[in-house]
């Protein structure tokens, strides 16, 4: 009889699988200038462990690399983008090519300017698309008791989302092995182009379909704002210094809060607040508190974009299930406790909008587009310049937030003190955060182009009082 551990690890076998549409937009959005990356970091406190070297981390990963299929499969494009690409598995798999050991004994500072070019290095789309990097014995880590062992996770967006990296974290730090298992067919891209072809009338047929379907959505959703039913966003936001082409320079610094007065901001508000209203709010007041500074104060308000999971609203067949807002952050509202409530009001138009029954049936149109539409609209996203825009669509910064992590997670016996994700500078989004938290530490994470933000300390400063002045607000 097969064991509970060996139903598990054949449960996630490096078997042959299609993208669904959405999760390929992120192939054929990549360019250079937009890496389509997932880097998540995870601070174990390794007071009293054993020195981690080479051999070690790579036995580590290799205990693991059956507990998902992202280990062990790459991906391979349809010929001439007949159909969506598949991830097959990879036979010449060697996980020693994905696991890099850094030099140990650093400060926090060299990690940070290392994260920046991680996050600047596109995946490797002809190999499982992933990357552990070690680093051991970091010093001056903020908020850790003594020495750090730093781990990054990075893999490509196509394979999932930050919910998904939650589920993925749980496996690996619980202390379950699952070493890699052989499986799926070999890649015939003869066979696959064949197939394509003859599916190619059905799926262009499928396209004609949801274009009729989302062209009955879109005027319903027309008539549903016309009606004040829905409120659509603002189509255009006056550009910042941070809606530029992105240069080479990146910077990854982070402002870490008490989770517990973060709550305690939400329970002084009289209407339900939550906590990433008052991180939107913070990060506004940042942001205004900046540019001002600079002399460079919008002529009107701008916004954000703020990515909502749809897992529970609506059934999305892709590793990737998120929906993008774009929130109003009333950068122009001076008071905190005025612009809290703005922007609280803001999210929930926002979020009523993207859960609305026509508004998902518009955006079903995705589901039935064909390989090669989704890839010319990336080459025509990709051709777009922000060299002296005077203003951009919908968002001029993007702030992101994922679930907590999980209890009694730890590394070769570490305990994890702090897990935090990197969301890569685009061209046009020079400016980006992401919110994590652990037990009672809050942190904002950002990454900037660092010519647009060469003060990177300042904005730090900035966060912290921009916390400061809404609870001071709030009384």
């Amino acid at each position: 009889m097969e064991s509970a551990v060996d139903a598990a690890t054949a449960k996630t076998a490096a078997v042959t699988e299609q993208l669904a549409p959405r999760d390929a937009v992120f192939c054929y959005d990549e360019t250079d200038r937009h890496p389509s990356t997932i880097v998540a970091v995870y601070v174990f406190d390794s007071r009293g462990a054993e020195l981690l070297d080479t051999a070690a981390a790579v036995r580590w990963a290799q205990e693991r690399a059956g507990l998902a299929p992202l280990f062990r499969r790459r991906l391979r494009r349809v010929p001439f983008d007949l159909d969506l690409p598949y991830w097959v598995p990879d036979p010449a798999f060697d996980i020693a090519e994905h696991v890099l050991v850094e030099p140990a004994g650093v400060g926090w500072d060299a990690v940070r300017r290392r994260l920046g070019e991680i996050t600047v290095a596109r995946v490797d789309l002809d190999r499982p698309p992933w990357k552990f990097h070690f680093f051991d014995r970091v010093h001056g880590v903020p908020g850790a008791p003594g020495p750090a062992t730093i781990l990054v996770l990075k893999f490509h967006h196509s394979a999932g989302d930050g919910v998904a990296t939650r589920e993925l974290e749980a496996q690996l730090f619980s202390g379950r092995t699952a070493p890699a298992v052989p499986g799926g067919a070999p890649w015939r891209s003869p066979v696959v182009g064949m197939r394509a072809a003859l599916l190619f009338p059905y799926r262009l047929a499928c396209f004609v379909t949801g274009l009729r379907r989302a062209g009955t959505a879109r005027t319903e959703v027309r008539a549903r704002a016309a009606a004040g039913l829905l409120d659509e966003p603002l189509p255009i936001r006056p550009a910042t210094r941070f809606n530029r082409p992105a240069g080479p320079g990146r910077t990854v610094d982070q402002v870490t809060l008490a989770l517990s007065e973060v709550k305690a901001v939400c329970a002084r508000c009289a209407e339900r607040t939550t906590v990433n209203d008052v991180m939107l709010t913070v990060v506004s007041g940042a942001l205004a508190a900046y540019l001002g500074e600079k002399q460079e104060t919008p002529p009107d308000s701008l916004a954000a974009m703020v990515p909502i999971s749809m897992r529970g609203i609506a059934e999305w067949a892709s590793a990737n299930r998120l929906s993008q807002m774009a929130v109003d952050l009333h950068t122009g509202v001076t008071d905190p406790a005025a612009r809290l409530a703005a922007i609280r009001e803001s999210v929930r138009r926002e979020r009523r909008r993207n859960i609305d029954p026509a508004v998902l049936r518009y955006a079903a149109r995705v589901e039935t587009s064909p390989a090669w539409l989704l890839r010319l609209a990336g080459w025509a996203r990709a051709q777009r310049s922000f060299a002296e825009v005077d203003s951009i669509p919908l968002s001029n910064t993007t702030i992101s937030n994922v679930p907590p992590t999980g209890d009694g997670l730890a590394f070769r016996g570490a305990p994890l003190l702090r897990a935090f994700g990197v969301l890569p500078v685009l061209d046009g989004d020079g400016l980006r955060h992401l919110v994590s938290s652990q037990g009672d530490e809050l942190v904002i994470t950002f990454q900037a182009d660092s010519a647009m933000m060469p003060d990177s300390e300042r904005y730090r400063e900035l966060l912290a009082q921009s916390f400061r002045d809404l609870v001071e607000a709030l009384g």
